[in-house]
Parts: structure tokens; C-alpha cells; sequence
């Protein structure tokens, strides 16, 4: 079962685990969820608000899936960030891990988020002591020990997986690579920072088959950085997304100046997810651009 399959991870992750083979439960909270259009007759879709914490449990024990991938998360982006929705989200994965552990399931996988660490400015490895700085890392951090706590007492194996930064086809509008794609396709320059920090991408298709790694290997508990580990400048990004999409078209780099606190350089070392599950990423960051540009000029035609 997959908790948010109609986001961005969540379909992914659904495509991922039906072409595996896989018996695929795909949990969303509205009908119209529009990437999982393709797979609608491949998968079993179920309605539900995580909010209804009576629907979720009478939902898992009816099901009884041997695996649960959590990728529902409210306020992701934005002022919600800082959002009292954060602890709403900490209540509701709680009561999914309690009825997911009446079910009988197996494993439990959990998404967390580079956030829980804070700010390190370099190679950040699952060592590191976490010092989230703002409300959304903390509450990620907070569901993390908490879920895990509740599987281990009832023998359960977890897995938590911190991402980084994800890109590809099909993800939010608003977050830079797409934004930026988008603006190119139609011939505009956008506006930039510097691009000097170093930015740690991981395609969508990767994020998804890591994912499923995690799954089903007996071995992978625990947390772990879900990463590139290869990170790249934001400026070669969005000159990379210039070339397959404006070429010769003049940038203006440094139009937009550094935030107060702006993130210098974020990495992850995905070196303890690739020794215990055998994943590594197949599509370099700059070469995985290309699809999300192809993308965008379907969306812009």
C-alpha cells in the first residue's frame, strides 16, 4: 500500500513497484488523481483522508498489505511549511502506523526529508545529529522517532528514507527546475540567483526503484538518505535546461540575490542505502533534465 500515490513519489513509486510485478494498493485522498490516470486499471485505488483515522484502520484490515509506504505529507511547500498542519501530519502517519501494525503488516517505509537535518553545508551522512530549523523538518524528525518506536515495540521492521531533492516529469510547478523549464519552453529568460550553490537532484525514476529497494529488502531499516550524492551547481542545471530548450538564449544570473539563510551546499551520502538494498541511481542530473524539458513542451504546446 502506498499512502499518497497520487502525488509525485507516491504515483512513481506505484509505477515502479506494477512493473516489479507487485500487488499495488494505491491510497489517495481525492478521485481525480491525474498521474495514476495511466494505471487506473492496473492498480487498486482507494479514496480516503488520512484525517479519518476510523476509515484508514477498518481500510488497512480489510486490505492487510505486507508492505506500507508512507509518502502522504500535507504542507510540503510554502508558508505551510511553518504551519500548524505539521502537527496534524505527526497525529495522522501515528495513527497509519497503529493500524498498519493491527494489520499485520511487515514493513513500514516512511518518508522523511533532508530538512530534518538542518543546515550542514557539506556531505551530509545519517550520523549527523539532526537540528531541523524550521517547523516542517521538525515535525518529519518527530514523526521519524515516533513511528519507529511504535514498530519496534510490535516488531515491525522500518525504514526511514530522508530525500533530498527530486526532479523529473510530472512535479509540482512550482519548485525551480520545473518553473525554470517552463519559463525556457516558451522563450523566456527566468529569473536567477547566482546559482552557485550546489544542489543535490535525484531523479523521480530513481527516487521510485530506491524506494522499492527499500521494500522489499529484508536488510534496508533503519534511515536513510534517499540521494544522488552527486550534487551539481545550479547554475550548470539551468544552463543545462537552457540548452535543451532556448539554445543561445542569453541567461542573467544573479538577478535574484541569496535569501538570509540560503543553503550553500546540500548533499547526501547514499552510501549505507546502496551497500544494504544493492540500488543505484541509473540517470544522471544533467542528462535527466532532458525529460523534464521534453515534458514541459507537451504541457506548453
Amino acid at each position: 500500500m502506498i499512502t499518497g500515490a497520487g502525488g509525485f513519489v507516491g504515483a512513481a513509486t506505484a509505477r515502479a513497484a506494477l512493473a516489479a510485478g507487485h500487488t499495488v494498493m494505491a491510497l489517495v485522498r481525492r478521485p481525480d488523481a491525474w498521474r495514476l490516470a495511466n494505471l487506473s486499471g492496473a492498480l487498486s485505488i482507494h479514496v480516503a483522508d488520512l484525517s479519518d483515522d476510523q476509515r484508514i484502520s477498518r481500510l488497512l484490515f480489510r486490505l492487510r498489505p505486507d508492505v506500507v509506504i508512507h509518502s502522504a505529507w500535507e504542507g510540503v511547500g510554502g508558508p505551510a511549511r511553518a504551519g500548524d498542519i505539521q502537527f496534524e501530519n505527526i497525529r495522522t502517519t501515528l495513527a497509519l502506523t497503529d493500524a498498519a501494525i493491527a494489520a499485520g503488516v511487515s514493513k513500514f517505509v516512511g518518508f522523511g526529508s533532508q530538512a530534518e537535518y538542518g543546515r550542514f553545508d557539506r556531505r551530509i551522512v545519517e550520523t549527523d545529529l539532526p537540528q531541523p530549523t524550521m517547523l516542517y523538518g521538525a515535525a518529519k524528525l518527530s514523526a521519524c522517532h515516533l513511528v519507529r518506536q511504535r514498530l519496534q515495540a510490535a516488531g515491525v521492521d522500518f525504514a526511514w528514507l530522508r530525500l533530498f531533492s527530486v526532479f523529473g516529469p510530472e512535479d509540482n510547478p512550482n519548485w525551480l527546475i520545473p518553473s525554470v523549464a517552463a519559463a525556457l519552453v516558451r522563450g523566456n529568460v527566468p529569473r536567477c540567483t547566482p546559482g552557485t550553490q550546489k544542489w543535490d537532484y535525484l531523479h523521480i525514476d530513481d527516487v521510485a526503484s530506491a524506494t522499492l529497494a527499500t521494500a522489499i529488502t529484508d536488510a534496508a531499516t533503519g534511515v536513510f538518505n534517499l540521494s544522488s550524492g552527486q550534487p551539481v551547481t545550479i547554475r550548470a542545471i539551468v544552463e543545462r535546461l537552457r540548452d535543451l530548450a532556448a539554445p543561445g538564449l542569453a541567461l542573467r544570473f544573479g538577478d535574484v540575490p541569496f535569501g538570509p539563510d540560503q543553503i550553500m551546499h546540500l548533499e547526501g551520502d547514499n552510501t549505507r542505502l546502496r551497500l544494504l538494498t544493492g540500488w543505484d541511481k541509473a540517470i544522471d542530473t544533467l542528462t535527466g533534465l532532458a525529460d523534464v524539458v521534453n515534458a514541459m513542451r507537451v504541457v506548453t504546446a
